[in-house]
């Protein structure tokens, strides 16, 4: 078998095992192509296939405007010879992105349906993780071994340089960036559950003076938006919310600036993830502890408010006895581990009361009460009102504190 037959193999195996298009190519020409059933449509446009293999490295990669990836790698010999994957993208693509795709590509209308279909059916793969693959393919077609650390080489010289020149402005007109400090004061207000310290803040240029981080305004609201929802998150899931909730509501405000282009409207955004954050961690029921062992004890409750568990279980998870357990953790918080369990699905019901439309068996069966009578009347125990005066007027509970806690 010669040459370029083993490189159409490996090609199709790797194809076959990862869903991504991979493309031989000798100097400009198309030997095969993975899978084989693609259309021209479909080929990686010459652009990009042109500033691949003008980079001497064995391995290089490139992102596209839209934020898509391909990569490359050339056989040492005999010379002309070049591996290309991709596209790949971190997430799934987006009808943005296929409008931007057909314009690239220059797809006609009629293969249009075609092309989405192709491309839909690549998995997403990170920049990492497609990067590790190519290093696999460089080591068979060139028997060299190549880390990460050899492909991901940033201009560090160029980097150093645009920090002095930074540096020199910033102090030739005595501005600094105070960026931290009001961080600081922010993610203490939502680690406390601070909602009014949030409010009275005053979030004004002649108060916070920060770094420039994108090359337009726009990008700019959105990058610090993102910079401060990760924070946050970090700040509210430290303080006891659970981390599924806090990555998810973290999510949603990404997902929505990314969607948004208005700069007012992502300002009011900032502020009301801010609140929100703030806000779950004023009502997180998580008592304050930082014992490692409590912690992880709370949190599995937490978690696991629609399964059937007891405090032997619980006691069974962090790896002591039910006896020895029960007593350590009445000692610590000041109330039982039973009670704290049902507290966590009283609360949990509360969200689902608010939020949902789901009849009172529907929630009572969930959560894993012996029957809706029975949850309905440790609710009205708990909160002073029953389940259904709650969902007309959720304002009219109180904080769902244990009665020790009163």
């Amino acid at each position: 078998m010669n040459r370029i037959d083993d490189l159409k193999t490996l090609c199709q195996m790797f194809y076959q095992d990862t869903n991504i298009p991979f493309y031989l190519y000798q100097n400009t020409e198309l030997l095969f192509a993975f899978p084989d059933t693609q259309l021209a449509c479909v080929y990686p446009p010459a652009r990009y296939r042109d500033a691949l293999f003008e980079n001497a490295e064995a391995i290089s990669y490139l992102f596209t405007d839209y934020g898509i990836l391909y990569a490359s790698v050339h056989a040492s010999t005999p010379p002309g010879l070049w591996i290309l994957a991709g596209p790949v993208n971190h997430i799934p693509f987006t009808d943005s992105d296929f409008h931007h795709m057909y314009a690239d590509y220059i797809v006609a209308q009629e293969d249009r349906a075609f092309f989405q279909g192709f491309f839909q059916f690549i998995p997403p793969v990170s920049l990492t993780s497609f990067l590790t693959k190519m290093l696999l393919v460089n080591y068979i077609v060139n028997h060299k071994k190549l880390e990460l650390s050899d492909i991901l080489k940033p201009d560090s010289g160029e980097i150093s340089a645009q920090h002095v020149e930074k540096t020199y402005e910033q102090k030739e007109t005595f501005t600094h960036n105070n960026s931290y400090e009001v961080e600081s004061l922010i993610l203490h207000y939502i680690e406390t559950g601070n909602i009014d310290g949030l409010k009275n803040m005053t979030f004004t240029d002649a108060v916070i003076q920060a770094g420039v981080v994108a090359p337009t305004q726009l990008r700019q609201i959105k990058n610090t938006l993102i910079v401060m929802t990760t924070l946050a998150t970090r700040s509210a899931i430290k303080s006891g919310v659970d981390t599924d909730t806090a990555f998810q509501i973290s999510d949603l405000y990404i997902r929505t600036a990314e969607q948004t282009n208005d700069p007012a409207t992502l300002n009011a955004l900032s502020f009301q993830m801010l609140l929100d954050f703030a806000g779950k961690v004023q009502e997180c029921f998580l008592p304050g502890t930082s014992d490692e062992l409590l912690l992880r004890a709370l949190r599995f409750v937490q978690q696991n408010t629609n399964r059937p568990i007891t405090v032997s279980d619980v006691a069974e998870y962090v790896g002591f006895s039910r006896s020895y357990f029960s007593t350590y953790f009445k000692e610590q918080m000041g109330f039982s581990l039973s009670a704290y369990i049902l507290r966590c699905r009283l609360e949990e019901s509360r969200q689902l009361l608010q939020f949902t439309d789901k009849p009172l068996s529907v929630i009572s069966s969930y959560l894993c009460f012996s029957s809706q009578s029975h949850f309905q009347t440790a609710f009205k125990k708990q909160y002073k009102i029953t389940p259904l005066q709650y969902r007309k007027n959720p304002a009219l509970h109180g904080k769902g504190l244990l009665p020790e806690e009163r």
